[in-house]
């Protein structure tokens, strides 16, 4: 058998299992049909290895769910915060002005992504799920990046008494 047939026989025998995960990740037909050809293209490339591989389902799904995920990061980027913006939404009531802009540039100094979790988390009193999707982290990222965030403000708070 050629390696044509080979990859017609191993690999095409997993394609709707990999379209059912594309369309699970990406709620689109049309969009999980390209992951899919762009996860096929690149199993194409890899063909000679395929076939020592001890699981081509598993390595076909996992190739296809990494189209899947940057396919989504390409979607929805990362957009910055505007704190001025931020600040003038939310005014604090006027005995507290101070500490809230202390507390405003604290915030604002922290590295991006510890940024937008606390602003998100605190601010937008948004819930864990939310942040996650659409931040596109893992819940135990989110939770990291929040602990290290309120370390980092305690820190900038201990240093300023």
């Amino acid at each position: 058998m050629n390696t044509t047939e080979q990859f017609k026989h191993i690999i095409l025998q997993h394609q709707p299992a990999m379209q059912r995960m594309a369309e699970s990740l990406l709620h689109n037909e049309t969009s999980a049909e390209d992951a899919v050809q762009d996860a096929m293209v690149d199993l194409w490339k890899q063909r000679d290895t395929l076939v020592a591989a001890h699981s081509t389902e598993a390595f076909c799904i996992t190739m296809v769910k990494r189209r899947c995920i940057d396919m989504l990061r390409r979607q929805h980027p990362t957009q910055a915060i505007d704190e001025q913006a931020l600040m003038a939404a939310a005014p604090p009531p006027d005995d507290t002005e101070e500490h809230y802009r202390q507390a405003m540039q604290m915030v604002k100094n922290l590295p991006d992504l510890q940024r937008q979790v606390v602003m998100m988390k605190y601010h937008d009193d948004m819930d864990t799920a939310a942040i996650t999707q659409q931040l596109h982290i893992s819940t135990s990222n989110l939770y990291t990046t929040l602990s290290r965030a309120l370390s980092n403000l305690r820190k900038m708070l201990n240093n300023e008494r």
